[in-house]
């Protein structure tokens, strides 16, 4: 989504990268709006949530800009993650136990499954 990384703690230097890279990019397709929102968006959510921003943040106007359609964002995140993904199941091997992140769902109750039909 942008913000936040349990690893960051001052913010993550990969924002910084391409927000100069979308800067640059908007300053030559004459778009420059796309930097002012995504500052706009971290001073907020600095001073709001203590968050800092990641790579997401102004990549995705920087693929936008690059005439990549939005639909495609999530699957280029997800192939610009899969060495990560991959080294994550590899390290779970080699120790021969699986690693979870430490967290409480506290979403609502499970809800029977209603067929489209019956809903």
């Amino acid at each position: 989504m942008g913000f936040g990384h349990r690893v960051y703690k001052h913010g993550d230097s990969r924002s910084k990268v391409l927000k100069k890279l979308a800067g640059e990019i908007g300053q030559r397709l004459n778009q420059p709006q796309w930097v002012l929102i995504g500052e706009a968006l971290e001073k907020t959510m600095e001073k709001e949530k203590g968050l800092f921003s990641n790579a997401d943040l102004y990549a995705a106007p920087v693929f936008y800009m690059l005439g990549i359609p939005s639909d495609l964002n999530t699957p280029i995140f997800a192939c610009s993650r899969a060495s990560g993904w991959c080294a994550h199941v590899i390290e779970q091997h080699d120790k021969n136990r699986l690693i979870r992140p430490k967290g409480i769902y506290t979403g609502p109750a499970a809800r029977p499954y209603k067929p489209l039909a019956q809903r």
